[in-house]
């Protein structure tokens, strides 16, 4: 299921993702069935702690090897903050707590979200293939505003993110003499929040898919920055249009705005939605469970997918 990085800093790598499909499935089958297993017998029979760890444990194994595997040679490289590293911290750092079922639900979550990153970022690599194939040209993918925007993001976010979970661990019960554990706990929920999945996955997207529109149409675009410049400055530099007509020039217009106003929303969404749960996390008198924080970023990720979908359909 898990290979390794391409530009923002997935660790999981999806040009092969059609030839892993099956082994993703089976490996997200067999956590989802061991999870099921340390439930009943945790909550239900009322088990041994050594059996919930067992079965917990290898929900875990099925799903986390690989992203913890990810995350320790990223770190040997020089590269922390990034998904991988997120995700492990908060999984075994909930392990380490005793809070085995919110470490698996954190795992089991993030490996399915990543399926369904796999399987639209398939989508969109055939798209791009389409454009090879009938142009007879390659496709040059040359990062948009908004791509390039993350990028820079990302190397900022990330590291904040990290700082407000130490300071949310360390504050309260250095200085308010609060629990240690609920504040590990909550400082483990900010990590999983502060995953990117929604952003670096459906950015992208929404401009493939609108590539993949206009190939239908006989309009080939050699590097997603093309379409952003046909939104702004209405040019076709890096766009070759098969029997150019004014019906295909609006289409390309219409194709660029939606490109970009679709990626605007989910970028918009995301952060907003991130730090509702944040706070939530942070302030509210409860405990948040940690598999609503890590629900919160798989679920709007799958949110933004079906709005980046939105591309294919240009009218």
């Amino acid at each position: 299921m898990a290979e390794h990085k391409h530009e923002h800093d997935h660790s999981h790598n999806h040009e092969n993702f059609e030839s892993s499909k099956k082994e993703a499935i089976i490996r997200i089958a067999v956590s989802a069935v061991f999870f099921a297993a340390g439930y009943i017998a945790n909550e239900v029979l009322g088990a041994p702690r050594i059996v919930n760890l067992i079965l917990f444990g290898i929900s875990f194994l099925a799903v986390g090897f690989e992203v913890v595997k990810d995350a320790f040679e990223d770190i040997f490289k020089g590269k922390v903050f990034n998904e991988c590293f997120l995700m492990s911290v908060a999984s075994l750092g909930a392990f380490a707590i005793g809070e085995y079922s919110e470490g698996c639900a954190v795992m089991l979550l993030y490996s399915i979200g990543e399926f369904i990153h796999g399987a639209a970022i398939s989508r969109s690599k055939k798209a791009i293939r389409k454009i090879e194939t009938d142009s007879g040209k390659p496709h040059i993918h040359e990062k948009s505003e908004n791509e390039s925007f993350i990028a820079a993001f990302a190397k900022v976010y990330t590291p904040i993110v990290c700082a407000v979970a130490i300071l949310v661990v360390l504050v309260p019960p250095l200085f308010l003499s609060q629990s240690w554990k609920e504040w590990i706990y909550r400082g483990l929920s900010v990590l999983v929040i502060g995953c990117p999945c929604a952003i670096v996955i459906s950015v992208p997207l929404s401009f493939s898919c609108a590539i993949d529109a206009c190939t239908r149409k006989g309009i080939y675009v050699y590097h997603t920055n093309a379409l952003e410049r046909a939104y702004k400055n209405k040019t076709t530099q890096g766009i070759l249009i098969e029997n150019e007509s004014e019906e295909k020039l609006s289409f390309v217009r219409k194709a660029a705005k939606k490109a970009v106003v679709i990626s605007r929303e989910n970028i918009a969404v995301a952060l907003a939605v991130k730090l509702v749960v944040l706070i939530l996390a942070v302030f509210l008198n409860k405990e948040l469970p940690m598999w609503l924080a890590a629900f919160s970023d798989v679920g709007i990720s799958f949110i933004a997918i079906l709005n980046s979908l939105r591309s294919l359909r240009i009218k």
